[in-house]
């Protein structure tokens, strides 16, 4: 049947279009309102307390949520990932609910139980939050087994590409991690032990799921090549340094400080065929469930969550927010991701299943047991 120019199905797909944005139209005066009543909750509340991360670059993003909002006191409990999830479960056998937040690296939010965490998208009242088009891959990221609790907030790009020795080595010369291989790389290779969590233990899970690596090169790179071994992040550099080693796998903040202290070591300074690691250090951040600040903690979320937040965040936490509408010009070049290359989201909740680190795990120790490293 037509209406003039217009088929049926066209007036139904313009009908449908209509009461979509007439939806979305009284969804935002809504939302509005909502907005409105948490921050003055908020207020009337007038705390919020995290248990977050040592690291106290921290505060310089906390002082600007406070200056937006001085009537909350922001309450910071610091210690690392499994100290606050030790902290968290015993108070709640106590019956005690102190904190409204927990941030940290997304490991941590594997051991909660369910239900210990509120799901964070029925808290996002901000449509800017909302907006797919805001954030990487046009989506939010979620590093908890039910994967909705624990957002991803930074996405780290470069400091797991691997590091070399400056003046011996050029670094064009690897392409591939499987140019390591090569015979004339044997004994000259470290990495951090990946039986340990952190370190390089994050590169080896993404040797391990990606199809290109996998546990073949795991396997190779642990027997073939007299790789070197430590579980001081600080030797792993030192090694470097001294030319003892040309190539470390590794976390790279240790190489970069030890970079500005005018040593001959870095980052390669492109990403790897097999693509590139995104995430690690203190990416995450999640509401408990009985928060004793409800709507202090929705208030904080959203402001963290924000464009305002997230240019802070990205500022002083000098880590790439996954939010693409906000300036990248305060960060490295190199500290971006890049258009073309493959990013795999090491902070997402499907690599922290205990059960697959597990059997990464067994992979790593049978290669070391082949070669005469086990412990």
């Amino acid at each position: 049947m037509r209406f003039g120019t217009r088929t049926m199905s066209e007036l139904f797909v313009l009908f449908a279009s209509l009461l979509a944005l007439s939806e979305i139209a009284g969804a935002q005066p809504d939302l509005k309102r909502q907005w409105e009543t948490t921050v003055e909750a908020a207020k009337k509340e007038g705390e919020v307390v995290i248990y977050g991360p040592h690291n106290p670059i921290y505060q310089q993003l906390w002082a600007v949520f406070q200056k937006n909002f001085p009537e909350i006191k922001f309450t910071f409990v610091p210690g690392k990932g499994a100290e606050h999830v030790q902290r968290l479960v015993a108070e709640r056998r106590a019956g005690k609910y102190l904190a409204d937040l927990v941030m940290g690296g997304s490991s941590t939010y594997a051991s909660f139980a369910p239900g210990t965490m509120e799901p964070l998208k029925p808290l996002l009242l901000l449509p800017e939050v909302n907006d797919p088009s805001a954030w990487w891959d046009r989506k939010l990221h979620f590093a908890d087994p039910q994967n909705q609790a624990a957002i991803i907030i930074s996405g780290e790009v470069g400091t797991r590409r691997g590091s070399y020795n400056t003046k011996l080595v050029d670094p064009k010369e690897i392409q591939s991690w499987w140019d390591l291989l090569q015979p004339k790389w044997k004994g000259k290779l470290g990495s951090f032990d990946p039986r340990v969590a952190g370190g390089g233990g994050e590169t080896f899970l993404f040797f391990y799921y990606t199809p290109a690596l996998g546990t073949k090169f795991i396997t190779r790179i642990l027997t073939e090549t007299d790789i070197l071994l430590t579980r001081d992040l600080q030797q792993g550099t030192d090694w470097l340094a001294q030319g003892k080693i040309l190539f470390y796998i590794g976390s790279g903040q240790p190489i970069m400080k030890a970079k500005k202290q005018g040593l001959p070591v870095d980052l390669l300074p492109h990403p790897l065929k097999e693509g590139e690691v995104m995430g690690g250090g203190s990416c995450c951040m999640a509401v408990m469930t009985k928060a004793p600040h409800p709507n202090a903690a929705k208030l904080f979320v959203n402001w963290v969550l924000s464009r305002e937040g997230q240019t802070a965040w990205q500022k002083y936490a000098e880590v790439n927010s996954l939010r693409l509408d906000i300036p990248k010009d305060d960060l490295a070049s190199e500290d971006v991701p890049q258009k073309g290359v493959s990013y795999f989201m090491i902070n997402s909740y499907k690599y922290n299943d205990p059960a697959r680190r597990k059997a990464l795990q067994q992979v790593v120790e049978e290669a070391l047991k082949k070669a005469g490293k086990a412990k």
